[in-house]
């Protein structure tokens, strides 16, 4: 997934700025952006993830929240662009919460980890 997310966070960062007629400076350019970057900056955070997986619960839950929270967070706001406030407007901040709840979870890893050592 975190190849996915990468590969179309780029895609999308093209599209967006050669295709798609979005307004330069609009709302929809902010939001737009906002997903793409938030798509590719956790796309790398999920290739780490993947590689720590081994590490246990948290890093396990985090990687299903954050992959979860990708998709959500970042498609309703591709959603919003597109298509304006809809029925599934709730799934952005759902997605967003789900962001927060894997950093949240590899934060407790973390302190687990110092705790141990």
């Amino acid at each position: 997934m975190a190849a996915v997310y990468g590969l179309t966070a780029v895609a999308f960062g093209a599209l967006g700025q050669h295709l798609f007629a979005i307004e330069v400076g609009s709302h929809q350019a902010a939001l737009f952006q906002h997903a793409y970057i938030y798509q590719l900056i956790h796309a790398l955070l999920l290739m780490w993830v993947a590689t720590q997986l081994h590490h246990g619960f948290w890093v396990r839950a985090a990687a299903y929240a954050i992959t979860i929270g990708v998709l959500l967070f970042c498609g309703g706001l591709y959603l919003l662009v597109f298509v304006g406030k809809t029925a599934f407007s709730w799934i952005t901040p759902v997605g967003g919460s789900l962001i927060i709840l894997g950093w949240l979870n590899l934060v407790i890893h973390g302190f687990k980890k110092l705790k141990k050592s």
